[in-house]
């Protein structure tokens, strides 16, 4: 299983999966969760324009990263 943060490994520790690179942890059901989240999201932008998609690709990892910093951008 990989991390859907930074796609590492992830190993289960007790009841939580955490990733060895980043250290994110996460409840069985929500790494199924995001995996799926995930494959649905790009299902969507493949079937979109190639230039669309690369653009919205960036801003969503823009948008995750000052999320992920804590920024109110």
């Amino acid at each position: 299983m990989k991390c859907p943060d930074c796609s590492g490994v992830m190993k289960k520790h007790g009841a939580f999966y955490t990733c060895t690179r980043c250290g994110l942890s996460f409840k069985p059901w929500e790494v199924e969760k995001a995996n799926e989240r995930a494959q649905q999201e790009l299902k969507n932008l493949e079937l979109s324009d190639p230039e669309k998609a690369r653009e919205d690709k960036r801003k969503k990892r823009i948008k995750y990263r000052n999320w992920l910093e804590g920024r109110q951008d």
